[in-house]
């Protein structure tokens, strides 16, 4: 999931300037497609199960969807009349949690009924993810580290130090691993169960995104408008492939493994849905998103995606306010 905070703002503009537009020759196999903001989304996340989904509105508070009635089930904000608004939110892997960061603030709440159970002021946030059971939160800060926090507990248990700002953060379903990129230029692999350093990557310029496999067998990384790799979570950090993008690079703001980590969805900033073979780095298939108005370039943000668990779907929600349910096979 993204949030299109002014920071990435500015480096999607200039990506977007440097880059030779990526041109798909396909509109994918869509299955179904909603309408859900018709001003455009700031930002949105996918369950994992593809029931629920959160659009981030520019008015500053987030709506929760049932994805299968297509209606909004609630809506949720820090505070009243806040300006700032949400920046990032990731739902736990088990469906229970929601949990929401503004630059000042995180939140968690209860799916199913949107009810506060937590909140915590905490300074120059930028991104979050949440562990399978939305106990921990893997929290990204502009003052160069990430934090694993026990929001059960309501007490720090790592942090993971860069030499810049964190950018990307994500958690393996499995509990093994975190995993954070930074501005420094670095991706960096973190244990867990001990809280010690594995190893880093150079990707050469800042981050834009990373994820780890459900298993927690695979890294990826990319850079701004640069190259995408694909890590083993060996101690080497053995490289498995590097994504074969015949353009220049692209930049990767959303991601998705699927669950046996075989295939890898990522949706890029400016028009774009790509499945790669994991294993190879080769293409499989490259779509393009829905736009509502036919404008020069016609480009919509992918703010998340997520594939079924049988591999033969995938959900997507773009900046456009569109979202759309694909099939893979």
């Amino acid at each position: 999931m993204n949030y299109l905070n002014p920071h990435f703002m500015f480096r999607l503009i200039a990506a977007l300037l440097l880059m030779n537009l990526y041109a798909c020759g396909d509109k994918g196999q869509e299955i179904q497609q909603w309408l859900h903001e018709d001003t455009g989304s700031y930002g949105a996340t996918i369950s994992a199960d593809n029931k629920y989904l959160l659009t981030g509105s520019i008015g500053g508070y987030g709506r929760v969807w049932d994805v299968a009635k297509n209606e909004v089930i609630y809506s949720v904000q820090h505070k009243e009349n806040d300006e700032g608004g949400l920046i990032a939110a990731r739902f736990s892997d088990n469906g229970k949690f929601l949990i929401t960061i503004e630059q000042q603030s995180i939140a968690r709440w209860l799916v199913t009924d949107g009810r506060l159970i937590g909140y915590w002021s905490w300074p120059d946030l930028r991104d979050v993810a949440v562990s399978e059971s939305g106990r921990y939160a893997l929290i990204g800060m502009k003052a160069n580290q990430a934090i694993y926090f026990d929001m059960q507990a309501g007490k720090m248990v790592y942090v993971f130090p860069h030499h810049e700002k964190i950018t990307s953060v994500a958690l393996s379903r499995d509990g093994r691993f975190a995993l954070t990129g930074s501005d420094d230029w670095h991706a960096s692999l973190w244990n867990l169960a001990t809280g010690e350093h594995i190893w880093s990557k150079n990707m050469k310029y800042k981050i834009s995104q990373v994820e780890l496999s459900d298993d927690g067998e695979f890294a990826m990384a990319n850079a701004y408008v640069g190259q995408t790799r694909i890590y083993s979570t060996d101690s080497k950090g053995t490289l498995v492939s590097q994504l074969d993008v015949k353009a220049r690079g692209m930049t990767v703001v959303s991601a998705d493994f699927s669950d046996d980590a075989s295939i890898l969805a990522t949706g890029r900033a400016s028009k774009g849905i790509d499945i790669w073979d994991v294993k190879t780095g080769l293409s499989k298939k490259s779509w393009l998103p829905e736009v509502k108005h036919k404008v020069q370039p016609d480009s919509a943000t992918i703010l998340d995606l997520n594939i079924s668990s049988d591999k033969s779907q995938l959900l997507s929600e773009s900046s456009t306010g569109i979202g759309q349910l694909w099939s893979i096979k």
